[in-house]
């Protein structure tokens, strides 16, 4: 029972352990600094907690040895208070961390988070996690010193098995915090769950306890007082023994937990930054570490020579590391996500599918060095495990010497290895430190009984090292990156290729569509004119509504499109940027043609920092617009920046009147977490529109005011004013008011509807990161079509209509946004090529080709021939209507259209075959019914024509054109009563209707004179 406490008290570990990691990254900023802090400061805790911890327990050991598991039941008690009481501290740190928070200034004149920032958040980590951490830690030794009492022969077994149910329980923790516990219930509830484990933990220990009899007490010898209170052996070669293996587990964790970090940055490349990917390799490196413990448990009950063994698996670990490193491929990974995305649509399938496709090239890769890496601390106590009464001092030094390794190779492969020399070069060092480990475990081995045998396992050792060594430097120097990259087109060019402190970046071109920026091999920006259409977008249309705009923040560089944008306006005085890569902001001259070298702008300040933790720093009522381009919205660590708590936080730094835009690529996540996210932005900014830059590439907008319009004038007028912007708009089909208003797609009452049951994204349920668990679903397609009412664009630009019609500041609106919801509605496979339109089709389609790719469909031909219509082309409307025919003969819009713009010019008889058509079609289509009508009326088919009038008002009871035809009908046919009836109803629907009000007094008069 006692182990299965532990597993449990793993589980809550490793649960702690990720949540703060996420809590910290919104407290401190999402950087790669703020996440090592927290993660050094936890696993220092843990070592320095088992040393202390460990050497009390030997002390206590000797004067009351039965009272060990009592005090760990406490201690889990302690750890349960201290976690619920973090649990409630930390999402309020935010403001401390931004009020001891700044910048310094470089020579190149931009702002870094100066060294005193990244002090006071590691005092504050270290304040809130040391005291938890220490405890965590001190269970370990705690529980170690209460099994290990005289039977040292036992010590190695006894700890394997603690150490591999523990290491099994944090594995179990890490897998469910990301795959249960946050997706369903959330971070602060995760956390409750660890509080509860802990007290499990607790009330089984001190049940334990309770059982035991208190009559019972062990003896314990003591030799004398010195070696109570040192706990070490009195001989120089035990004290020898412990510094060479400390030495050796300070190498083993520096090589370990840097390999770590460097997989964590190999499967980001491979299989993408989910938050599942991270997960998912977590969970199988402490799988691997706790069954490696275990089998480690059974090897040193059947060993004498344990630091032999040791030297063998730090030999095995380094060969099968760079094996596995070697034979990674890009290729055959996606070969099998192909393959796995043809699975069952059904959801628990294809979510099996996607874990068991992420699964695979991470066990193959990771699954054996991890489970060798489990071999260590077992072998290294019975080494060191000499003496009764230093057990727990003992096992706390590996400890600590372990976890200050691991935290040392974490933060150099992190911020020196892998920005300095690759992934590659990266490996070969990690690699040399794991196999260096072999050196201070022969001088372990040393201390014993001279013996030649203990050779041997150097001399083998070294030899498997030095060998996989060798072969690994004879690989080609990209060989380890090359194989990470998806391959470029035939006609595309990779300029640069680099690491850095956060990602791989690659600049590419492809001549005649422009460059691309890829981080960690996804595109994340480009030059092409699609592109720039939106990311320009995102800065232009809100500035145009703003009244003299003088103040930008711009979070996500990416290749510069946004912030030169935003420079073209004459009234804008300063531009911030905030970026936490310096490295996206290093590449910028690669795109010097489409940014206009922006960053040399005087205008433009870059912040090299967490857009969320700039923005906390920021004073109140800072900005008159903020816009966002932040990586993909599924990659872990984005949901920072489309959490309800990050919109309340940005509106509190926008001026009265000031506007958010934000890139909101939907496609990328299912449709239910595009409708929580949209949710999130509308609680905090009810006044929102969304519009479209480029397809589904959409764009959320929100204002501060009590309303959200765009004045056509106000528009119009500035464009005058700024030809730059106006030059830069018309390069991408924006140029005109038209174009602009008609980037529409939603409005807020329409995302409120769309929304109204969905939950919002939130700090604490950061839905999207779970939406997407691997590159087999981030294609999926989830832009809601509940988002989508083109017919509402009014509530954004009331202006621009006249009794329902266009406003000549924005002709031809109603015809340019039916035709863009033809494209949005349209599936991918009908979508026509620019290039094949015809040059008079796309003279009418302007811009609507260009920016949405308008589909060869029938009712776009439809759209086209109304639009002749309304011009009065009608042979030219006619071609149109004739063209939507061919796409589809049953259309009875086409039909009815075609027939009236026949019968406009002149030609009744086919008009007529066609409306006949259109009725059979759709009987209850009242326009087509009442224009067949008026064609067999002028005919004198007046029976025929009145029954056709009688539909049409069926369907249109309130027309008063259609009361009077069918009076007129009436009467022809010498009904006059009846005729009058209808006139009468004519008259009162439309009391100024003249031909109504005449042919009432014609038939009245008739009455009278006929007598009838």
């Amino acid at each position: 029972m006692l182990y299965f406490l532990f597993f449990c008290s793993g589980l809550s570990g490793l649960i702690y352990q990720v949540v703060w990691v996420r809590v910290f990254g919104n407290v401190f900023g999402n950087t790669v600094y703020s996440a090592s802090i927290v993660v050094a400061v936890f696993m220092l805790g843990l070592g320095v907690g088992s040393y202390v911890i460990g050497a009390w327990a030997d002390r206590r050991y000797a004067t009351g040895p039965e009272s060990l598991l009592r005090t760990y039941g406490y201690v889990e008690v302690v750890i349960a208070t201290m976690g619920l009481g973090i649990s409630l501290l930390l999402p309020h740190l935010d403001r401390v961390a931004a009020l001891t928070s700044s910048y310094t200034r470089e020579e190149n004149g931009w702002y870094v988070v100066s060294t005193f920032s990244y002090l006071a958040r590691g005092g504050m980590a270290i304040v809130l996690l040391t005291p938890i951490t220490m405890l965590m830690g001190g269970t370990l030794t705690l529980l170690t010193r209460h099994l290990v009492r005289k039977q040292l022969d036992l010590a190695g077994w006894r700890i394997a098995l603690l150490y591999g149910v523990n290491t099994l329980g944090a594995a179990a923790g890490c897998f469910l915090t990301d795959f249960a516990l946050i997706p369903v219930a959330g971070l602060r509830a995760a956390q409750v769950v660890a509080v509860l484990l802990n007290l499990v933990a607790a009330a089984g220990a001190l049940w334990l306890a309770w059982r035991e009899p208190t009559t019972v007490r062990l003896k314990v010898e003591l030799p004398n007082k010195s070696y109570v209170r040192s706990g070490f052996s009195r001989t120089s070669s035990d004290a020898r023994a412990l510094v060479a293996t400390s030495a050796a587990l300070a190498l083993s964790g520096f090589a370990a937990m840097g390999m770590e970090i460097l997989w964590f940055r190999h499967f980001t490349l491979l299989l993408g930054g989910f938050r599942a990917v991270f997960s998912l390799l977590l969970t199988i490196i402490l799988i691997g570490m706790g069954v490696g413990s275990l089998l480690g448990g059974v090897l040193v009950r059947r060993t004498s020579r344990p630091a032999g063994w040791l030297m063998v698996v730090q030999s095995l670990f380094v060969g099968f590391t760079l094996l596995g490193l070697a034979n990674a491929d890009l290729d055959g990974i996606m070969a099998a996500g192909a393959l796995a995305g043809t699975l069952s649509a059904d959801a628990a399938a294809r979510i099996v599918a996607e874990l068991a496709f992420n699964a695979r090239p991470i066990l193959l890769e990771v699954g054996v060095p991890a489970l060798l890496m489990g071999f260590a601390f077992p072998l290294a106590n019975v080494i060191v495990q000499r003496a009764e009464l230093s057990v727990g001092r003992r096992a706390g030094v590996l400890y600590l010497s372990n976890t200050s390794g691991a935290v040392c190779g974490s933060l150099a492969t992190g911020f020196l290895l892998l920005p300095g020399l690759g992934m590659q070069r990266s490996a070969t060092v990690l690699a040399i430190a794991a196999a260096g480990a072999v050196v201070p475990l022969y001088l372990a081995a040393s201390v014993g009984p001279h013996d030649k045998r203990r050779v041997m396992p150097l001399v083998g050792s070294l030899l498997t090292s030095g060998a996989a060594l060798w072969i690994w430097l004879m690989l080609p120097p990209g060989h380890l990156l090359t194989r990470t990259q998806v391959k470029l087109r035939a006609d595309e060019r990779l300029l640069t290729m680099s690491e850095g402190v956060n990602e791989t970046i690659a600049v590419t071109e492809v001549p005649g569509r422009g460059r691309g920026l890829i981080t960690n091999g996804h595109p994340m920006s480009s030059t092409a004119l699609l592109d720039q259409r939106y990311m320009r977008a995102l800065a232009h249309i809100p500035l145009l509504s703003i009244e003299r705009p003088d103040t930008v923040l711009i979070i996500g560089f990416g290749v510069g499109n946004t912030a030169h944008a935003a420079t073209r306006h004459p009234s804008i005085r300063r531009v911030e940027v905030a970026d936490l890569s310096r490295q996206v902001l290093d590449h910028a001259g690669y795109f010097k043609g489409a940014n206009g070298g922006v960053l040399n702008d005087q205008r433009i300040v870059v912040y090299i920092n967490d857009g969320r933790q700039h923005l906390q720093m920021q004073p109140t009522g800072s900005y008159d617009l903020i816009t966002l381009e932040p990586p993909p919205i599924a990659h872990a660590g984005v949901a920072a920046l489309y959490s309800r708590e990050f919109y309340a936080l940005a509106r509190s730094r926008l001026k009265p009147g000031g506007y958010l835009s934000q890139w909101l690529p939907a496609y990328q996540v299912p449709a239910e977490t595009s409708l929580a996210m949209v949710r999130a932005f509308i609680d905090v900014f009810p006044q929102s529109v969304l519009l479209s830059g480029m397809r589904d590439e959409l764009l959320i907008v929100g204002a501060t005011g009590a309303t959200i319009e765009i004045d056509p004038e106000r528009v119009a007028t500035a464009l005058k004013r700024a030809p730059d912007v106006a030059a830069d708009l018309s390069r991408l089909d924006l140029g005109t008011v038209t174009e602009i208003v008609g980037t529409f797609v939603g409005s807020a009452d329409t995302l409120a509807r769309a929304t109204r049951k969905s939950p919002a994204v939130s700090d604490d349920r950061p839905l999207q990161e779970y939406a997407v668990r691997s590159v087999i679903a981030s294609g999926l397609r989830g832009v809601p079509a509940s988002m989508f009412d083109l017919s509402k664009v009014g509530a954004w630009c009331p202006r621009c209509f006249d009794d329902n019609r266009p406003t000549p500041a924005v002709a031809g609106l109603d015809t340019y946004l039916a035709l863009l919801d033809q494209a949005y509605r349209a599936p991918g496979a009908d979508v026509a090529a620019v290039a094949s339109a015809p040059p008079g089709r796309r003279r009418i389609l302007g811009s609507a080709y260009l920016g949405a790719v308008v589909p060869d469909t029938d009712a776009v031909h439809n759209v086209i021939g109304v639009t002749l219509l309304r011009a009065g082309r009608y042979g030219e409307a006619a071609d149109a209507f004739r063209e939507a025919l061919k796409r589809r003969a049953d259309s009875a819009d086409a039909n009815r259209n075609l027939g009236t713009a026949l019968a406009e010019s002149g030609q009744a008889a086919e008009a007529t075959d066609y409306l006949r058509r259109a009725v059979q079609l759709d009987p209850g289509d009242g326009g087509a019914q009442h224009a067949l009508g008026s064609l067999l009326l002028e005919r004198r088919e007046f029976a025929e024509a009145a029954d056709h009038f009688r539909a049409a008002l069926r369907a249109m009871p309130d027309s008063a054109g259609a009361h009077n035809d069918l009076g007129i009908a009436l009467a022809s046919l010498g009904q006059i009563s009846e005729a009058i009836e209808h006139f009468r109803q004519a008259v009162t629907l439309e009391p100024e209707f003249e031909e109504g009000r005449r042919n009432l007094a014609s038939a009245l008069k008739a009455r009278r004179h006929t007598g009838s």
